[in-house]
């Protein structure tokens, strides 16, 4: 087994044991980094507009993909963890009929490449590229995926918030009592 497929399993494993921990934590409707920091600057990104097709890569349990289908949006999403499909598959309410689910791993081309070329009007992935071992397949599939001019938005942490040598030391509570 190469380092990359050693380290894509690892991660996968990861994932399936902390889908609960993750689902708990985002929720319905996300945390704070997210709502402040995330969602908008994605939104503004991609231009949405209703019926736009958009695909949702490394969804986790949803919280983006369904923003985007109660924005107007058709979303395909996906994650390779089917623990966090399932989350996501659980938190679906009235936009149901505007997305569809798959366990797919974004480090296999065959599996990316049977969502269909040429598709998508754009494609997100919120804090999930640093995550994968492999990020050159998806960036390689991923334009065949696109429509001509479609976008990919992404976000990922600065490496001085992630790495060995930082501290975290409080999260601070935006949120004031009335």
């Amino acid at each position: 087994m190469s380092d990359l497929n050693a380290l894509n399993k690892e991660t996968h494993e990861a994932w399936e044991v902390n889908a609960d921990v993750w689902d708990n934590r985002m929720g319905d409707e996300g945390n704070e980094f997210f709502n402040i920091l995330c969602w908008p600057a994605l939104a503004s990104l991609l231009d949405l507009r209703p019926d736009l097709h958009i695909l949702d890569i490394a969804c986790g349990n949803g919280l983006t993909t369904r923003r985007l289908a109660e924005l107007g949006a058709q979303v395909t999403a996906f994650d390779f963890s089917s623990n966090l499909i399932e989350k996501a598959k659980t938190r679906l309410a009235d936009q149901a009929a505007r997305i569809n689910f798959h366990v797919i791993d974004a480090t296999n081309e065959s599996q990316l490449l049977s969502l269909g070329e040429n598709k998508f009007d754009s494609a997100l992935s919120n804090m999930a590229l640093f995550d994968m071992a492999d990020i050159e397949t998806l960036f390689r599939i991923l334009p065949r995926l696109l429509k001509p001019n479609g976008a990919f938005v992404f976000s990922i942490t600065h490496p001085a918030f992630n790495n060995a040598s930082s501290a975290h030391v409080v999260e601070k509570s935006m949120i004031m009592a009335k």
